[in-house]
């Protein structure tokens, strides 16, 4: 009978994953380009002749090279002046564009975002087995993969996001393995985890954080057990193997592979940007957010059954640790913070999400548009609200009441892709129910810029007779780059023009500002343009349009 049911568990998995496949597949093509992508495929030319420059391929480097001197553009960064950023996801893009001979700017980005989703459609089959591996329990394994898939803000970004959901899949691959590594300390899992370690680090620096988690617990357990000291020699090996792959991986460490490192980490920690952003009604400095900045944008655009869920199961693993702390006897030579590897890996999470934060916080590390640039914790948070999950399922004697627990939840997550429905292709703006009321009054919406590539077409179908279509642009986002979507001749008709109100046809805003809008007029709208659409997304606003009179 358990066999069955177990099978039937299988099946239904199985079918999960393939309706989330086709369900990305189909529809990739439906979001607009993000402001970092262009920068994105910027680096992976760059850092792509860079590493050819090493190889006896020089008709390739001639071709990467006139694809890298066709890119430019206003307000484009330039990888010379930032090198910092890892490009484990944007330099084999970028060879794939020229080995497949990709010359439209809507197919290369297009491929790009298929296969930003398709990492993390890997990323979340292996967050199943992680929650498999440590619950055993198929059922808990499926809702909590769901959690993940069926978080609106992280789904949305898994098209275009190539920094942080790149980040975020690689991490999740990595601690997969860590957990097998937790399971049998051997040299195979330190070889596997020691891979994805560095590739999670050369994508993104706070990536460090999981060898330094992963050799303090081996410490945790040393002190705690008579540990043979054959175990200090494979660690030793992983921290040589996790560095020596994180050069592999990371061209910008070839030059200088400890000088270069102290340099991304310090930049990244004390990095000095001049802009505003808009926060809880005000506008602030990016470098001096408030302490409940990251508490506040993840209650805000997390569904509330996560968050109840997450704080649950945050304060049963908190408590079972503190009190095991609490009784530990100095008299004592052996004792353990947990008993069993299953209570180790649950230690592992609450400690990786606490100090991530806490670090954030104390340090006061540049963060800003959110909380994107630390999605990767996502994976914590949902870990910890499947425990709880799990808590709830172990301890319902009856099945009735398990049968009901089951039904809530299916309902609650049903619920959820209802309102991923109505936002898409929109899911990066998704605000749950308690905060979505007149959120654009308090927080920024579209700082992605996403709603630009929809504005577009409705005004080129609005001007379907016109040659030349003058947009100029009240906002911070470099609307220029969603033409690159749309297809050669439509981008012909339309001119972009900044800041140049006088000489346009329309006006665009996504309301998104770098500077405090109540002290400067850079972008305010003039007195001869009139409102004519706005955009609104389940009680979300978008974008305004002003046509001029």
């Amino acid at each position: 009978m358990v066999q069955k049911q177990e099978i039937n568990l299988k099946q239904i998995t199985f079918l999960l994953f393939s309706i989330f496949f086709f369900v990305g597949l189909f529809t990739f093509k439906d979001y607009g380009i993000s402001i970092d992508e262009e920068y994105g495929r910027f680096c992976g030319f760059y850092w792509l002749s860079y590493v050819l420059s090493f190889l006896p391929f020089d008709e390739l480097k001639n071709l990467v090279d006139i694809k890298l001197n066709k890119i430019h553009g206003p307000s484009l960064l330039t990888p010379e002046e930032y090198p910092f950023y890892g490009v484990i996801f944007d330099l084999p893009v970028a060879f794939l564009e020229v080995i497949f001979q990709i010359e439209d700017s809507k197919n290369y980005y297009y491929l790009k975002h298929f296969l930003n989703f398709l990492l993390f459609f890997i990323s979340s089959i292996f967050f199943y087995k992680l929650l498999l591996n440590r619950f055993s329990n198929y059922k808990v394994s499926i809702i909590g993969t769901l959690f993940f898939v069926l978080s609106p803000r992280i789904y949305g970004s898994s098209f275009f996001n190539n920094k942080d959901l790149i980040f975020l899949s690689l991490v999740t691959i990595a601690i997969y393995f860590c957990f097998k590594t937790f399971d049998k300390l051997n040299y195979k899992n330190i070889i596997i985890f020691s891979i994805f370690a560095a590739l999670s680090t050369s994508q993104r620096i706070l990536g460090i954080f999981l060898p330094i988690a992963f050799i303090f617990f081996y410490f945790l357990s040393f002190l705690s057990n008579e540990k043979n000291t054959k175990d200090l020699i494979t660690i030793l090996t992983f921290l040589v193997l996790y560095y020596l792959f994180l050069v592999i991986f990371w061209p910008y460490l070839w030059s200088g592979p400890f000088e270069n490192f102290i340099v991304t980490f310090q930049f990244f920690s004390d990095h000095p940007l001049i802009i505003k952003q808009f926060f809880d009604g005000e506008y602030i400095n990016a470098n001096y957010v408030p302490y409940n900045f990251i508490f506040t944008w993840i209650l805000i655009s997390t569904p509330i059954l996560y968050t109840i869920l997450f704080i649950i199961g945050y304060f049963k693993i908190f408590k079972r640790f503190f009190i095991k702390f609490l009784n530990i006897k100095n008299n004592v030579p052996y004792y353990d913070l947990w008993r069993g590897t299953n209570e180790k890996k649950d230690l592992f999470i609450l400690f990786s999400i606490s100090s991530i934060v806490l670090y954030l916080i104390a340090f006061n590390v540049l963060i800003y548009t959110g909380w994107r640039q630390i999605y990767f914790i996502n994976i914590f948070l949902i870990y910890i609200a499947t425990y709880a999950f799990y808590q709830f399922d172990i301890s319902l004697k009856s099945k009735l009441k398990n049968y009901f627990n089951f039904g809530f939840v299916i309902l609650s997550l049903l619920f959820i892709v209802y309102k991923m429905v109505i936002f898409h292709p929109y899911q990066n703006v998704y605000f749950n129910e308690l905060f979505k009321k007149n959120v654009h009054e308090k927080f920024e919406i579209d700082y992605w810029g996403l709603s630009g590539k929809k504005f577009l077409k409705d005004i080129l179908l609005l001007e379907k007779d016109k040659n030349i279509i003058k947009i100029a642009v009240a906002g911070f986002l470099p609307l220029e780059r969603s033409l690159k979507l749309l297809d050669k001749e439509q981008r012909k008709k339309i001119k972009i023009i900044g800041q140049d109100f006088q000489n346009a046809d329309y006006i665009y805003t996504n309301f998104i500002s770098e500077v405090d809008k109540n002290f400067n007029d850079k972008y305010e709208i003039p007195m001869n343009f009139t409102k004519i659409d706005k955009f609104v997304l389940n009680e979300v606003l978008l974008y305004e349009i002003y046509r001029k009179k």
